[in-house]
């Protein structure tokens, strides 16, 4: 046998190839399994000649009977082009599960059957038009096939698998793969989300920062409080958070945005002498910064996220944009969340990072994440979604009819 499979390889040996391997994901990192505390884990690998050359992180969960799932955060760290290697990793990865109780082993990586620009499909009607993010996509989802892999298949709802199929994400690079100039990339934007971004939002004391630090979580936490009320929905905690910038020191980056209320007052009321006709908007707006200075301080934070910054080393380096919350009590007409977005963007090409993941959506685009992640002019990701490889068949059926029926009953309260 040409490849050797090993389990349990030392994290530092496992982290270097996946870093070093082009375009590969913050999720396969072992970092990763540090924050996902409720599955155990494990690196394994092929070997040839002693050197690593695929790998995957392994998170394992008991699901009953003593039976356990595997789960692969956006797939193997391989070449999937390599027919030998991939065949002799996955009869390897096989054999290990079966010996660990696993009934199926579940992928989905980053492979991107389409994408576009989100203006384009607009005018062609909701189709995207065949292109690649990654060269030889059918190739690739073939060669998975052949080795026994079931692609879960091409839902568009954003929760139907445990990543969204469709994301938007905003190219830092021009048609000719240069890239932006920062102004360049304002252009990008349609003129009603560029027209508040740089000097009008300066002008009103709106001010942008970042943090790597971890007691700044939670004013992170504290904003997207404000977004769970306001939409009824549950995000995280802030010991998640704390693991995630503890796990990923040098990639989790904090990002705020802040008003100077009184510089705002002052604007306004020049603002009033000089434009008459702007006397009784002013008015209002003064009216309302005094009661935000008096409810929430002179600097009070008005919208906050958190993004992953690439972690591998070569190939395209992704930033992934993972939660974000505006409290809209705190002057909403400053459309705050179209500067920290622009702010955030120019950190990541000061970085060198080629794309901005901004999060999945729907596939019929009309959710209102996608409404909102449109204007900033971004490209929809048509992701090829989950595969799975079933290793006992009978526990796998006895657990599909225990999901099915619970997600009945679920529907039924």
């Amino acid at each position: 046998m040409k490849y050797q499979f090993k389990s349990s390889i030392p994290k530092e040996e496992y982290d270097d190839f996946v870093t070093a391997f082009p375009s590969s994901s913050f999720m396969q990192t072992s970092s990763w399994s540090e924050v996902k505390t409720a599955w155990a884990h494990d690196f394994v690998g092929m070997y040839e000649k002693e050197k690593l050359v695929c790998a995957a992180m392994i998170l394992k969960r008991n699901i009953f009977l003593g039976k356990k799932l595997f789960y692969i955060p956006r797939g193997f760290v391989i070449d999937y082009k390599n027919k030998n290697l991939l065949k002799e990793f996955v009869v390897a990865l096989k054999s290990y599960a079966k010996t660990d109780n696993c009934i199926d082993i579940k992928i989905d990586p980053f492979i991107c059957f389409n994408e576009d620009n989100v203006q384009n499909i607009k005018k062609n009607k909701g189709i995207l038009v065949k292109t690649y993010f990654k060269d030889n996509t059918d190739e690739i989802v073939n060669n998975l096939k052949d080795v026994g892999f079931k692609h879960g298949g091409y839902k568009k709802e954003v929760n139907a698998y445990i990543q969204p199929r469709y994301t938007m994400a905003i190219s830092l690079r021009d048609k000719d793969g240069n890239p932006y100039e920062k102004e360049s990339l304002r252009r990008t934007f349609p003129k009603n989300t560029r027209n508040y971004i740089g000097s009008y939002q300066e002008e009103r004391g709106v001010e942008f920062s970042y943090s790597t630090k971890l007691e700044d979580v939670k004013d992170l936490v504290s904003v997207l409080k404000c977004t769970e009320q306001r939409q009824h929905i549950s995000l995280r905690s802030e010991e998640y958070f704390k693991k995630l910038m503890e796990s990923f020191p040098r990639n989790a980056v904090l990002f705020f945005a802040r008003v100077d209320v009184e510089k705002y007052i002052t604007f306004l009321k020049e603002d009033m002498k000089e434009n008459e006709n702007k006397k009784e908007f002013c008015e209002k707006q003064i009216i309302e910064a005094e009661k935000v200075k008096k409810e929430f301080g002179l600097k009070p934070i008005a919208g906050a996220t958190i993004v992953m910054m690439p972690t591998c080393q070569t190939g395209t380096k992704v930033a992934s944009f993972l939660y974000a919350g505006t409290n809209t009590r705190i002057l909403p007409s400053l459309k705050i969340t179209n500067g920290l977005m622009f702010y955030r963007l120019c950190y990541c090409l000061s970085k060198g990072c080629d794309y901005c993941d901004l999060g999945g959506v729907d596939g019929s685009l009309e959710d209102h994440l996608a409404t909102f992640k449109s204007k900033f002019n971004p490209n929809v990701l048509e992701l090829v979604g989950e595969f799975d490889l079933v290793t006992n068949r009978f526990y796998y059926s006895l657990f599909n009819l225990g999901m099915k029926a619970l997600k009945f009953i679920r529907s039924k309260r």
